[in-house]
């Protein structure tokens, strides 16, 4: 092969580890146990009054309609699953019930930041910057910035393109799918990782920075190809009986526990669960509504991973988070439109399980702008726990910048 077919292939190839943390295959042995966090995003907007339902609350019932949720004493077999006697659970969420019968699952009912918009795109970029607007990096690589450790990949972003809160200096894995860890490059394959071995093998004067930079991201492309490359999703057999959701969303989720079973010092890992713009006919408490199903895949999901997990999820925590949560009221196409607090949740051996936050209430003057539920939990905050209390991160300044009125919500132990 040439030296311009070689770079046409180079440039061409699917680089799906193109921006790779440092590691060798060594440190898989070598690794200790690793404090993880694994962040889902509920993309489009999930909306939190029919997932955690506020049942005890009659205004609840005025404003939803058709597709409010039934309370537990209701006769109808889909009714919401009691939690305290004033919230329940969305029925399609009852795998996230039995977690939180084990005192592993926080909920958060209200969770938002002051000065949202309604907006999918300026929200998630906010959200996944950590801060009340869009930075060019995200809280995630940040952490990985102030909080240097020796894992061999430590972040992972999985889709089709780098989530934001994983975006920045810090090295990161952007991953579809482990069956398609490589470069693409066909019946070339291995004389292309020949080529570069013998390139990025070369000793380069640091002097000459841009030549150090790419021979530095080209090693480590190399070493991390080769430790994706030794993980066979194909050969995976979940433990404790824990049955994954066969889509896209399931798959990335079982490949996440093989990834934290590796030991590879994998601290943490995004991916997304979209589809929960649910302007119309967004369903109630019926088995085949658009909540519904969607609800159903992702509890399942993280019910999957909890239990195949087992006993390493003292040293996992799962968040979930939506840009924001739905209006208050129905509309007139049976959906809900853009809003303002939402639901999230926490999983987690080492979390102390319960709800969450002062409720603001439903009646017109409590709403926030009349219209849509009111925050009472800023996100930094479970975001700053996480941070300190999880990961061991207590640069809060940096990792959340412009946020100086951090308050602990107890969720986990100091």
């Amino acid at each position: 092969m040439h030296r311009r077919q070689f770079l046409r292939h180079l440039l061409a190839a699917n680089l799906a580890t193109a921006t790779l943390s440092y590691g060798n295959l060594l440190r898989i042995a070598e690794a200790a146990a690793t404090k993880t966090l694994v962040v889902i995003f509920q993309r489009g907007g999930c909306d939190g009054l029919n997932t955690v339902v506020p049942y005890g609350e009659s205004e609840y019932y005025q404003l939803r309609g058709t597709i409010a949720i039934p309370p537990p004493s209701s006769s109808n077999p889909r009714k919401a699953i009691d939690l305290n006697g004033f919230f329940g659970l969305h029925p399609s969420l009852a795998s996230l019930h039995k977690i939180y019968q084990n005192n592993h699952l926080a909920v958060l009912p209200t969770v938002h930041f002051p000065g949202a918009t309604r907006s999918h795109f300026v929200n998630q970029d906010d959200i996944e910057s950590g801060a009340d607007q869009k930075l060019p990096n995200g809280w995630l690589n940040r952490h990985l910035t102030t909080h240097p450790q020796t894992g061999s990949i430590r972040g992972i972003s999985f889709g089709s393109q780098v989530a934001h809160a994983l975006r920045g200096v810090a090295n990161v894995a952007v991953i579809n799918d482990l069956q398609n860890i490589g470069l693409k490059a066909g019946q070339y394959e291995g004389t292309l990782r020949g080529y570069m071995q013998e390139i990025y093998g070369q000793t380069i004067d640091p002097v000459d920075s841009n030549r150090w930079l790419v021979h530095k991201q080209g090693n480590i492309l190399l070493d991390n190809l080769t430790i994706l490359s030794a993980i066979d999703p194909t050969s995976y057999v979940p433990a404790n009986g824990a049955v994954y959701p066969t889509s896209g969303y399931g798959k990335q989720l079982r490949q996440i526990a093989q990834l934290i079973k590796a030991n590879i010092g994998l601290e943490v890992v995004s991916l997304n669960i979209g589809g929960w713009d649910h302007h119309q006919n967004q369903g109630g408490a019926e088995i085949d509504g658009r909540q519904s199903r969607l609800h159903e895949q992702f509890a399942q999901g993280i019910h999957a991973l909890y239990t195949d997990l087992g006993g390493l999820m003292k040293d996992v925590v799962i968040l979930t988070m939506t840009e924001f949560g739905r209006t208050a009221a129905i509309n007139a196409s049976n959906g809900t439109d853009h809003g303002h607090a939402s639901a999230w949740f926490v999983v987690g051996h080492q979390v102390k399980g319960g709800i969450y936050g002062t409720w603001p209430g439903l009646l017109p003057n409590q709403l926030y702008n009349g219209r849509f539920l009111n925050h009472t939990i800023d996100y930094r905050n479970i975001l700053g726990e996480i941070l300190t209390k999880h990961l061991g991160n207590t640069n809060l300044a940096e990792v959340l910048p412009g946020y100086s009125n951090y308050q602990p919500l107890g969720l986990l132990p100091l």
